[in-house]
């Protein structure tokens, strides 16, 4: 039984243990009516919900403005037979500001595209909140940055939470934390840190006040200096927020990542992409407990043959602190593609991330971090079996997707287009095999029906999905980032 049904059950049969009574009711009498409450579940990472909403709402993480070569832009994907309409609402860090409404039609089996510079350019970030009336549709963001272009899906809910596990500052890289307050009433957050050998506090971060319907961003002036490990944590006091990380790499590391903070904990986290060739690459994983208690975690690695690679050791992971696993540190790994999975043996909520660093060309490199998927998101019993992409690719690369097999069992995907036509199969992509715990590569052909489209990745066995897309204009290297589930 998975989180969200568990949660179903307790919400319908709790109000009725609360009672402590049966009544017996003759044939003729009306039984009474026990009113049941719904409650929202744990926030999670991005999906694509398919239940009947009267609205639906996606609140983007915000991208940068106020400079050459900055922006971006949120997608709204439609893959219904029916326009989608709604507005969206951008929200700014700019003092007095104020908020900028705008309507919106998105066209059946289309997208829309919203420059959300265009209509707020003032300040250094931008944030947007999406309302799609009758539900329906997904929504990601692009940013834009000199740097590299970085994709991310926009969130379903606020939290009152928030994670983030791979920070980095050395070498005058910069590290931005970007906290929207969407709501009509004032947030009050408080910032922790996470090191590999200390859980630093500081005075200026607590009790932090984030106005109604603006962002408040933190920025390297409030963050610890030349760490190359730095985890982060953000509590609401008060009210609930969305919260994103934006990384300008210098140094050893490269390019530029923007993507929304984990707004919660999870025993498990997947990963379909990592690589082992060799020279100039780095994959690192940070894992982050942000509760009171050590835990340990067990990393596994797929894609190696017919059984998952689980000789690494475990990892101890101490009380409001982050460790680090690179694969370098495993002599025995493999030189191939590879997925990973952490576990947290003693059952405490960790949040892990990914960081790969890859040569872009002779002279520089390209870092993108990526967050792992809930492992429950690709079990059996979701039923997340469906991957959407509301930015696919413009150019026909090698490798834009990666599919990790999670399953025991050879298993197909079919990569899919949503065009006029709604979703159609891409030439030559019907049927990918994947071998049982193995990953594939997946180019996407110059064809008109698939290239600048929405993806979709279906399979019928449980599957993990992530994309590497172009960094952008004459940039060289991919940028990471996970697709929705659903």
């Amino acid at each position: 039984m998975t989180r969200r049904w568990l949660a179903i059950v307790v919400a319908v049969v709790f109000p009725c243990l609360l009672l402590g009574t049966v009544t017996f009711f003759g044939r003729d009498a009306k039984p009474a009516v026990v009113p049941t409450f719904a409650a929202a579940g744990v926030p999670s990472m991005p999906f694509v919900p398919h239940q009947g909403f009267i609205t639906s709402n996606w609140f983007c993480p915000g991208v940068p403005v106020g400079g050459d070569g900055l922006g971006g832009s949120v997608t709204i994907a439609n893959t219904g037979d029916a326009p989608l309409n709604g507005h969206v609402t951008v929200f700014t860090d700019a003092v007095g500001a104020g908020t900028v409404d705008s309507a919106f039609e998105v066209p059946a089996r289309g997208t829309k595209d919203i420059d959300l510079a265009q209509l707020q350019p003032t300040g250094t970030y931008v944030s947007a909140m999406v309302e799609i009336i009758g539900g329906g549709g997904f929504v990601e963001q692009q940013a834009q940055h000199p740097a590299g272009n970085a994709v991310s899906p926009c969130s379903n809910s606020t939290s009152s939470q928030w994670y983030f596990a791979d920070g980095y500052t050395l070498n005058d890289s910069t590290e931005d934390i970007i906290v929207t307050n969407p709501f009509p009433d004032d947030a009050i957050v408080d910032f922790g840190f996470g090191k590999a050998d200390s859980s630093p506090t500081s005075q200026r971060l607590l009790g932090v006040p984030v106005p109604a319907q603006s962002i408040l961003v933190v920025d390297n002036k409030f963050l610890p200096k030349d760490e190359t490990l730095l985890a982060v944590s953000i509590t609401a006091t008060r009210g609930r927020v969305v919260a994103a990380r934006a990384q300008h790499f210098l140094g050893e590391r490269g390019g530029y990542t923007l993507g929304l903070g984990a707004p919660a904990g999870s025993t498990d986290w997947t990963f379909a992409d990592g690589d082992n060739p060799g020279g100039n690459y780095f994959e690192r994983y940070s894992i982050y407990n942000p509760g009171d208690q050590d835990v340990v975690v067990l990393p596994s690695f797929y894609g190696l043959g017919d059984t998952a690679f689980t000789e690494a050791d475990s990892i101890t992971v101490q009380a409001h602190r982050v460790a680090s696993l690179s694969i370098s540190d495993i002599p025995d790994l493999p030189s191939v593609r590879h997925g990973a999975l952490f576990t947290s043996e003693t059952g405490a909520p960790i949040v892990v991330e990914r960081a790969i660093t890859r040569q872009a060309s002779d002279d520089s490199f390209s870092t993108t971090v990526v967050r792992g998927v809930e492992h429950y998101f690709a079990s059996v019993d979701s039923g997340y079996f469906r991957w959407s992409m509301a930015i696919g690719t413009d150019l026909a690369v090698d490798n834009v997707l990666v599919v990790l097999n999670l399953s025991f069992t050879e298993t197909t995907v079919a990569v899919k287009a949503l065009g006029p036509g709604g979703e159609v199969d891409v030439p030559g992509l019907e049927a990918v095999t994947i071998a049982p715990n193995g990953i594939v590569t997946i180019a996407i052909p110059d064809e008109a029906a698939a290239l600048g489209h929405p993806l979709i990745v279906v399979g019928n066995q449980p599957i993990v999905v992530e994309r590497l897309l172009p960094r952008g204009g004459d940039l060289r290297g991919r940028s990471g980032s996970m697709a929705l589930p659903g």
